[in-house]
């Protein structure tokens, strides 16, 4: 530890630095008061001061005060080197602020005690200050990004705001979710999931000027604040992150794989925002727009000119269709608040494990959508019903096991009813109507010979017939399926021998190409090829 010592006596000054010296402490040598000053005011000047009280520019008392009046953050310990022994000087350099005293001519083991306290007191003022600066971290910061966390967007939003009001400047806000960030959790472990935020909050911060402020919103959604910046600043911003994150790639040695962003952008100046919620909510909706649109992509908030009047008021007209929206992704937070508790029950219950293919699950139904041109929100109800029924399907295949032991039933009779149990359990949710119909008949046949209700062609709903084609191959192809070592032409093979039986043939065509297209699958050319073929040869023959 440094000591700073200021003696105007040569012999004295010596006798010190010598014993200091001998203590191993790095030692400031001053010979008067002005000197030793201008050592003690940087910020980084020793905290253990050793003053004379008798030095010619400025004498330890005043030395005393002046210290004392800095303020600093870690505690300065301040001994009096002095040859007065009366007890009103000692008061009177107490209450200068020096903390202790020792006379002249001082004793060696007397200067090290005095010294060991001061030292205490610091260390204990180093402490606090860790621990002060520890709390304030822990109070404004997330945990797992380090972002700022949404408790202190509050407070930095609220002073923004009214900077911009005050000012009359911009201020913009970026608001983004992670697409599909569930699946990514699902498919490989929570512990990657937190790997993906942290990467993607450490190149948030490393883009943003010093002015902006990144947070963590809430799960997979962030939120920026863009001060200064006018609306088009903030699209181009928004623009740079969502192409950044399409193009990073996650890996933690074991799993690998991309995410891409969906973004709202709303501005102070552009939309007229007179409180600083309305900032956010307008970004949020937008965030929903771009979400609804098929995701990945940049969204500002109202970005139709029509949609305001001259005066930067919403115009009635357009009023509706807002709240719509506002109660609309109220619904599908909901929703996905309802899969998340789901998920965490059945891993509570039964110990379960997501299974590994879910993202596969995700990636084809998107693609069969995206195919047969979809609605976004109609490809989320597949996905849900995927969840739901994997999530069901581990609770009751737990009630049959059990069951079994003490009722007369077969296998059969067990299989048959649980299309029928799945939909009443969804049926407790009033809000996955759409995902019931899927989980109902998601195994009736095309030619009719299926269950529960015996439904052919296109009487069975239209998810159930992607949904049965879909299980089918991840069931195949995935590491626990029934069928061991099975090639993926085999695979091939058994949707074109099943197609227009158990599954819908146009969709398996559809399917095919898919496949082929995207390289899904490793499967020889050949094999692709026929099986393509025999499908098309049995919609020529079915007729249009």
């Amino acid at each position: 530890m440094k000591v700073l010592i200021a003696e105007d006596e040569n012999i004295s000054r010596r006798r010190l630095e010598k014993a200091l010296e001998d203590m191993n402490y790095e030692v400031i040598s001053c010979r008067d008061g002005l000197e030793a000053w201008k050592a003690i005011e940087p910020e980084d000047a020793p905290h253990l001061l050793i003053l004379d009280w008798v030095m010619p520019g400025m004498d330890g008392i005043e030395l005393c005060r002046k210290a004392r009046k800095q303020a600093k953050e870690i505690y300065t310990y301040i001994l009096l080197l002095t040859s007065k022994g009366e007890e009103d000087d000692i008061i009177k350099g107490m209450e200068a602020g020096a903390d202790d005293y020792i006379t002249k001519p001082f004793n060696k083991h007397e200067l090290e005690v005095r010294l060991k306290a001061g030292r205490r007191i610091v260390g204990l003022s180093k402490e606090n200050l860790e621990i002060r600066d520890t709390l304030r971290t822990q109070a404004i910061r997330d945990g797992l990004t380090g972002l700022y966390n949404r408790r202190y967007m509050t407070e930095i939003l609220e002073r923004e705001f009214s900077r911009a009001l005050r000012y009359q400047t911009d201020l913009s806000c970026l608001l983004f979710d992670i697409d599909f960030f569930k699946d990514i959790n699902d498919t490989f472990g929570h512990a990657f999931g937190d790997l993906v935020l942290r990467k993607i909050s450490t190149f948030l911060e490393k883009d943003l000027k010093k002015s902006d402020s990144a947070f963590r919103y809430g799960g997979e959604e962030f939120l920026i604040l863009l001060p200064d910046t006018h609306i088009e600043g903030a699209r181009t911003m928004a623009e740079k992150i969502r192409t950044t994150c399409e193009t990073k790639t996650h890996n933690d040695g074991a799993n690998s794989t991309t995410v891409t962003v969906s973004i709202g952008v709303a501005s102070v100046k552009h939309h007229h925002t007179s409180e600083s919620k309305e900032l956010i909510a307008f970004a949020d909706k937008a965030l929903y727009h771009a979400k609804a649109e098929g995701r990945n992509r940049v969204k500002v908030y109202m970005e139709e000119s029509t949609a305001q009047s001259a005066d930067g008021e919403i115009s009635k007209d357009k009023g509706f269709r807002y709240l719509k929206e506002n109660l609309s992704s109220i619904l599908e937070k909901t929703k996905k608040a309802s899969i998340e508790s789901l998920d965490l029950m059945v891993r509570d219950i039964c110990a379960s494990k997501p299974r590994k293919d879910n993202q596969k699950v995700s990636e084809y139904f998107t693609l069969i959508g995206e195919r047969l041109r979809l609605p976004p929100s109609i490809i989320d109800t597949f996905k849900r019903s995927a969840s739901l029924h994997e999530n069901f399907n581990i609770l009751l295949e737990k009630k049959l096991k059990s069951e079994s032991k003490t009722l007369n039933t077969d296998k059969k009779t067990r299989a048959e009813d649980g299309p029928y149990m799945m939909a009443e359990l969804t049926r407790l949710f009033d809000f996955f109507a759409n995902e019931r119909s899927v989980l109902l008949h998601h195994h009736e046949n095309f030619d009719g010979t299926g269950y529960p209700e015996g439904l052919k062609g296109n009487e069975v709903p239209l998810g159930a017939r992607i949904f049965a084609i879909v299980d089918a191959i991840v069931n195949l192809t995935s590491e626990q399926s029934f069928e061991k070592n099975i090639t993926t032409e085999k695979v091939i093979e058994k949707l074109a021998d099943n197609a227009g039986k158990q599954f819908d043939p146009m969709l398996v065509s559809l399917f095919f190409e898919i496949i082929e297209e995207n390289k899904m699958l490793s499967v020889h050319g050949d094999a692709l090829t026929k099986a393509k073929e025999k499908v098309s040869n049995l919609l020529s023959a079915k007729g249009p």
